[in-house]
């Protein structure tokens, strides 16, 4: 009797919690100077971070960035064909400061954009009055552990894949 009373309880748990409450997926973002190289090096400096939470179909990101060498001018939420290409531009992210500040914003994606997020296709681009085509760039890739400057690392460590179909 004690079972079927335990079964009943869980069985109407499982009804009662919604299903929009699955857990949110993370993501974080590492923003680099992008491209670099000896010609931009002098220009491009900086960096930031910023995480985003998928809630259903909503993304909401939040961000900071900091030591750029002019003013950020804006920034933008892209889809690219897989990490370190670029692509095209989704929506523009809400920007405050200049040298140093923060980015936010909020969207819903549909199915294909879902579909980018999770295969590591989407990215946030923030450009700048000296590189107005892209100064700090980083892909959304799922949530993970980051080992700190010179720490070594036993076993395998975070590498998502990258492969791209070129066609």
């Amino acid at each position: 009797m004690k079972r079927r009373a335990v079964f009943a309880v869980a069985i109407g748990l499982c009804v009662a919690i919604p299903a929009h409450a699955v857990a949110a997926e993370k993501y974080q973002v590492y923003l680099s100077p992008m491209p670099f190289n000896d010609a931009t090096q002098p220009i491009m400096q900086g960096k930031g971070t910023a995480t985003a939470t998928l809630e259903g179909d909503t993304l909401s990101i939040s961000g900071t960035f900091a030591g750029l060498t002019g003013p950020a001018t804006k920034a933008r939420l892209a889809v690219s064909r897989g990490p370190g290409i670029p692509g095209t531009f989704l929506i523009d992210l809400i920007l405050t400061g200049d040298v140093t500040g923060k980015v936010t914003g909020r969207t819903k994606l549909d199915a294909g954009q879902l579909a980018a997020l999770r295969s590591r296709k989407l990215y946030i681009q923030i450009d700048t009055e000296k590189m107005p085509s892209g100064h700090l760039w980083g892909w959304l890739l799922e949530e993970h552990d980051i080992a700190g400057q010179d720490v070594p690392e036993r076993g395998s460590w975070y590498l998502p894949p990258f492969a791209v179909k070129t066609k």
